[in-house]
């Protein structure tokens, strides 16, 4: 019954479903139909209770945003595949680190790479993109909740840049 979800634990906050619903109408305004699919998985994931499964497909869509920008833009795939060099390489082709010439933001920019690389940690430790052993490992609500949330922030200002980049907006260094 309504009653009963409104009392479930399982209940995503509106925070969420507001981060998500942005990104889902950029990456579908933009063509970035990939990471479209991703965000979608993870969100149904959350809503079903798998959790494992949010925090991967979160980290999925974000790994999308970044290859379709390379695609898109026509720049080749880093050799290596972790989530760190495709966030490295992201940030040079886009330009992340001109958006702001008094380089106020550069502290911020090197702070994403640990933020990047930590959550391919994540997935890798608690997603279930990988096997198991004995016991699979207990991920909350909570975890999950920030994966998808962190990425489709990520996402989001990805997407964001790679328009501002690929349609030469005069506010490109903001």
């Amino acid at each position: 019954t309504l009653d009963f979800c409104r009392t479930c634990g399982l209940v995503t906050a509106e925070t969420t479903r507001e981060i998500i619903s942005v990104a889902r109408g950029l990456f579908k305004a933009q063509g970035f139909y990939s990471a479209y699919k991703d965000i979608e998985k993870a969100r149904e994931a959350i809503r079903d209770g798998n959790f494992e499964n949010a925090v991967t497909r979160s980290i999925a869509c974000l790994e999308s945003v970044m290859c379709v920008c390379h695609e898109k833009l026509g720049q080749s795939l880093p050799s290596k595949k972790q989530v760190s060099d495709l966030w490295k390489s992201t940030r040079s082709i886009l330009r992340f680190d001109e958006l702001d010439p008094s380089e106020a933001t550069l502290k911020l920019m090197n702070a994403l790479s640990g933020v990047v690389n930590h959550l391919g940690g994540l997935r890798n430790k608690l997603g279930d993109a990988h096997g198991k052993g004995i016991f699979s490992p207990d991920v909350s609500e909570t975890i999950a909740e920030l994966a998808i949330n962190t990425a489709s922030t990520l996402s989001t200002a990805i997407s964001r840049r790679f328009n501002q980049i690929k349609g030469g907006s005069s506010n490109e260094r903001n």
